[in-house]
């Protein structure tokens, strides 16, 4: 007993010392785990793969479901389902164009021209092959599947939500969804025989509309409440001319236009340009007519004359000032059975009003020539019952944001002397919706790009009683019965900027030819607001209703987007930050607590990043601005750090913005990359004097800089500068002012105002000058009006002063900014013997497109500023290139 004893204590004493090693070795492990959690690794560029952007695609209507895509720069891309109530999750790789059919049935496109369909809940997947693309029709009853792209002809087939075929109709060349997608029509064409067809997807029964022995049937269009169909039938391929019918639903009957009976047209083309409208109330189709061809009596190269007094430069009457044999609008009454020409060669271009009853005409010719990008019109207003024609305005803006027709009514907004008013045709009556209110309805005091714009009007109320406006900060709404206007939520006094969100303009009623389209909302349900502080750039949702006003939803100092609301209240959004890869986040109702669904980017938590932080300036005339500074991942306080500076205007909206390292830019500049290798990088906001734009940006760039060099952690040795398009201007100009920076680059930019004013764009095939009187450049007169200013905002003019190496790259199919204005630049600094360099990239535009030259770019971006700003050895383009020989 007493050796069982001591046996006892012996191992008692080993138990005890084992646990002290144990436990010694434990907190041994501990530490060295916690160290190994805390030591993060350094990214390298053959790691950028693995980031991928987010993107919510669709929601299911009871919420239960939400389907969000991961897309990557190697295609690797996956389309996932994940149910917001449980852990269950789908992915499809490659899967594209997501639908919910219903609550839990889920279907989307896959490679190799595959369906798949899949019940959530079971997991059930079926698989249908051959479909090029599909429609999901009636609610989500039927799926519609064609084996060819669309113009082709394809094999339909409808299914069911399993994918079972219910019908299937063969030659299907065109198709469309009426409005509530119940009811569709179709072209074909079986043994010889064309065919339009009709389905009424309520009780599933097909018929044939019209079937004959000629050309095909298209230019398919639905009446807006399904009642009628419009479509055309061709001739022949040769003279392009069509017969056009219309079968009304309600009596089956099919009515085509006799054309030899109407003198008016008798002798023109019935065209597809324009298309095919039907008014709201089925008693009108718009159609558009042209001139028969004639042979040309032009000659192949024949001399271009370039009329000195012509309202449009020759390359534009070209393109589209030959009013004589442009297409026309017409339209066809069908009770009468009678037709009216509306537009002409004198009033070109035409607008419809909401209920079609009105046509608003105008010449573009009417104030050219001009110096805007877009010239002032007069407009005239035809009523279309009787025909008769009035003058509406007089010199007004073609801005579309001016003027905007109602969809339920013919009224029409339009902004003017500064404020909103109300024009009825119906009872020749306007109304200034906006007078005596003490508040800014438009672009004045912003620093965005010229013109001067409305803030814009989003739209109307659905019972046609409101308007909605913009002012600087809030959503107002005007009383169309009272003729008054009042402010809905309270921006200015919180200094937020209050936006009617992008998902709430699902409800759009389509513009009728050259008019804008406009959106309807329902103020008596809840209304998805976007906001922005205007101090600190916080971002998010609030939930607009009449009872309560604003509320978050969900608003913080980061970016929030990509909100979606499913129909029973669910809601979802995206945030991030510049350190926080995009999270999908839920919330059940919008009281709730946020939920995470997904995070992406996972692997970012293994390796160094960096922050972002707002700074704060002022420039010369007192002015407060803000900027971005973006710090280096290994930031070390007690080290100083080489700088690049990326202008372009406005950057402090971007403080939050995540960007995914990638060797992929359509500019070659990427300031992840840079914060990942050492780098801060700072984007600072510019605000410019009318007429020196250039030195206003140098003004607000060097405060910056001085600002952080203040702060004490940049080497000011070591700063660079770079910029793309305007951004490219600017820091073309800023360096002919300033040697504050050791390197510089600028991108498809402009070097020479007085050659870019008397140059014509490629892209408008109009003279540049508007670019500068009236656009972003800023310069408020023309050349002859204030010639020095020219001069001294040109950097080609100041170049004798660069003292800063200089990086240029331009793609030489540019029409934006042609490619000669950097070639005039290298032409200059090689004059004078500047280091400098240009990278000429043919085949490429504006923005380098084609992923080999967007590397390149970036590479010897990056290149360029790790040589002169960390005193790397050069590479051998640098060295052969910039050092004398």
């Amino acid at each position: 007993m007493k050796e069982t004893n001591m046996i006892n204590r012996k191992n008692a004493h080993l138990s005890i010392w084992e646990m002290i090693v144990c436990i010694f070795f434990l907190i041994c492990s501990t530490s060295i785990a916690i160290a190994q959690v805390r030591q993060k690794k350094h990214l390298s560029e053959n790691e950028y793969y693995k980031w991928g952007d987010l993107r919510v695609t669709t929601v299911s209507g009871t919420g239960s479901w939400v389907s969000y895509k991961m897309s990557y720069e190697n295609n690797t891309d996956t389309l996932f389902v994940k149910s917001t109530v449980g852990n269950k999750i789908y992915s499809f790789p490659n899967g594209n164009n997501g639908i919910f059919l219903n609550a839990d049935i889920f279907t989307c496109m896959m490679p190799d021209q595959k369906l798949y369909i899949v019940d959530l809940n079971s997991g059930t997947k079926v698989k249908v092959n051959d479909v090029s693309r599909f429609e999901v029709a009636y609610n989500g009853k039927y799926i519609i599947t064609l084996n060819q792209t669309y113009g082709l002809k394809s094999n339909m087939q409808i299914r069911d939500e399993n994918g079972e075929i219910l019908d299937h109709i063969n030659g299907v060349s065109e198709y469309i969804l009426n409005s509530k997608a119940d009811a569709l029509v179709y072209s074909s064409e079986v043994s010889g025989n064309q065919n339009v067809g009709l389905i009424d997807l309520k009780k599933y029964a097909r018929h044939t509309v019209i079937s004959a022995k000629q050309h095909r049937f298209h230019m398919l269009t639905w009446q807006n409440n399904g009642d009628a169909i419009a479509f055309f039938n061709e001739t022949d391929s040769i003279t392009k001319n069509n017969k056009l019918y219309l079968y009304q639903l309600s009596k089956r009957k099919i009515l085509q236009l006799i054309q030899h009976d109407f003198k008016e047209i008798a002798e023109l083309n019935l065209v597809k340009d324009l298309g095919l409208k039907i008014s709201d109330d089925g008693s009108k189709v718009f159609f558009g007519i042209k001139k028969r061809e004639l042979s040309s009596s032009v000659k192949e190269n024949e001399v271009e004359i370039w009329n000195g007094n012509a309202p449009f430069v020759y390359p534009l009457e070209k393109k589209i000032g030959n009013f004589q044999d442009s297409s026309k609008l017409a339209v066809w009454f069908l009770e009468s059975n009678s037709c009216l020409p509306i537009s002409s060669n004198e009033l070109p271009y035409v607008k419809l009003t909401g209920k079609q009853d009105y046509a608003l005409l105008s010449n573009p010719k009417s104030y050219a020539p001009h110096y805007k990008q877009d010239g002032d019109v007069d407009y005239y207003i035809t009523n279309l019952r009787d025909n008769t024609l009035s003058f509406f305005l007089k010199q007004q803006p073609t801005d579309h944001n001016d003027l905007i027709f109602s969809p339920l009514t013919n009224q029409i907004a339009y902004y003017r002397d500064d404020n909103w008013w109300l024009y009825n045709p119906d009872k020749n009556k306007r109304v200034n919706l906006t007078s005596g209110i003490e508040t800014v309805w438009d672009s004045r005091n912003d620093a965005l790009m010229p013109p001067i714009s409305p803030y814009n009007c989003p739209g109307w109320s659905s019972d046609g009683k409101y308007l909605l406006l913009y002012d600087t900060y809030d959503l107002w709404i005007a009383d169309l019965t009272q003729n008054t206007c009042r402010r809905i939520t309270h921006g200015r006094e919180k200094n937020i900027v209050f936006r009617i969100s992008q998902f709430e303009f699902s409800n759009i009623f389509s513009a009728k030819y050259d008019g804008k389209s406009t959106a309807v909302f329902d103020l008596s349900k809840d209304l998805i607001l976007e906001a922005t502080d205007k101090d600190d750039c916080s971002t998010g949702y609030f939930i607009w209703n009449a009872r309560k006003g604003e509320k978050p939803l969900a608003f913080n100092d980061s970016a929030i987007n990509q909100v979606r609301r499913s129909k029973n209240g669910y809601y979802f959004f995206i945030e991030q930050k510049f350190d926080k890869s995009p999270v999908l986040l839920f919330k059940p109702n919008k009281s709730a607590k946020s939920t995470e669904v997904f995070a992406s980017n996972p692997q970012q938590e293994q390796y160094n990043w960096g922050k972002s932080e707002l700074i704060h300036y002022t420039n010369k005339k007192g002015q407060e601005l803000k900027g971005v500074l973006l710090y280096p991942s290994d930031y070390d306080k007690e080290k100083k750090y080489p700088m690049v500076v990326y202008i372009y205007q406005t950057k402090s909206v971007t403080l939050h913005e995540y960007t995914n390292p990638s060797q992929y830019s359509e500019e070659g500049f990427n300031p992840t990359n840079y914060t990942l290798n050492g780098y801060f990088v700072l984007l600072p906001d510019i605000v410019y004097e009318l007429g020196d734009p250039g030195p206003s940006a140098t003004d607000c760039v060097v405060a910056a800089v001085k600002k952080v060099i203040d702060f004490g952690f940049v080497d000011p040795e070591k700063i660079g500068l770079i910029g793309h398009s305007f951004g490219a201007y600017e820091a073309n100009f800023i360096i002919t002012q300033t040697d504050i920076f050791a390197a510089a680059i600028s991108g498809a930019g402009i070097s020479d105002t007085v050659l870019w004013y008397f140059s014509m764009g490629k892209d408008l095939e109009i003279p540049q000058a508007w670019r500068l009187e009236n656009q972003q450049l800023r310069m408020g007169k023309s050349f002859y009006e204030d010639q020095q200013s020219y001069f001294r905002n040109s950097p080609l003019m100041n170049a004798e002063n660069i003292k800063t190496p200089l990086l240029q790259w331009t793609g030489k199919e540019d029409t934006n900014i042609c490619w000669e204005q950097s070639e005039a630049f290298y032409i200059a600094l090689r004059r004078l013997g500047k280091e400098h360099m240009m990278l000429v990239y043919p085949d490429e535009s504006h923005a380098i497109y084609k992923k080999d030259n967007q590397k390149d770019l970036t590479i010897r971006i990056q290149q360029w500023f790790n040589h002169y700003l960390k005193k790397r050895p050069s590479a051998s383009w640098i060295s052969v290139g910039t050092k004398a020989q």
